[in-house]
């Protein structure tokens, strides 16, 4: 079967209950996010996840009433921003065994005005790409922002690459049935039998909030 990205979109929608993702020319709106755009200003030395992460820190501490650790809010744009790639082409590819482009120039996205979260997704190439393609374009692409990102706390490189392959295993186990689950996982050097996350969320540094399933944190402890 022949695919178009406006059919892969349709499908990663259908999906990701909490993801929208849609085809479109150009950005579509002011307040959308082009990857091409945040990646270039990272990576000539700007901060262009200041006020994202800075939006999620206050919320934290609001919510739990103190000063929050750094490091939770800067895990979670990280793990956040990587899932966008990771997720079109993760789920695209466990589907269908193909993708959309998920290069920084063809994906933009609009973060949830409440949560933070990316909750809208833009696609602006309609090139499709192999699962083997799409598994080197979510690396490049990834790498161009963990390599780059400096939120201000120590961030090991285990941290910033395990959260992409996080990512993308939880992507490709998400459709109930998908035919091409393993060949996607063999293309993107991911083992969907492993249980234990690679990367930490911090989520646990919150007053009275307990690890999540899977956390490495634990699992050392034991």
């Amino acid at each position: 079967m022949t695919y178009s990205a406006n059919r892969l979109a349709d499908l990663v929608d259908g999906e990701v209950s909490w993801l929208s993702v849609r085809t479109a020319d150009t950005l579509p709106g002011p307040d959308w996010i082009s990857c091409a755009g945040l990646l270039a200003e990272q990576q000539a030395g700007g901060d262009p996840t200041y006020g994202w992460r800075q939006a999620l820190h206050e919320d934290y501490g609001r919510e739990y009433a103190i000063e929050p650790p750094e490091q939770v809010a800067a895990m979670f744009v990280l793990m956040w921003y990587v899932s966008v790639p990771s997720i079109v082409a993760g789920v695209s590819a466990a589907l269908t065994g193909v993708s959309p482009d998920v290069s920084p120039a063809s994906l933009a996205f609009r973060r949830h005005p409440m949560a933070h979260y990316p909750a809208e997704v833009a696609l602006l190439s309609d090139q499709v790409v192999t699962a083997v393609e799409a598994a080197a374009q979510v690396s490049t692409h990834t790498r161009a922002f963990t390599d780059s990102y400096r939120p201000g706390v120590k961030m090991s490189s285990l941290q910033r690459l395990g959260a992409v392959q996080d990512e993308l295993r939880a992507a490709i186990r998400m459709p109930a049935e998908a035919d091409f689950a393993e060949a996607a996982s063999a293309a993107f050097q991911v083992r969907l039998d492993q249980q234990v996350r690679t990367s930490c969320c911090f989520v646990y540094a919150l007053p009275n909030v307990n690890p999540c399933a899977g956390c490495p944190r634990v699992s050392t402890l034991v």
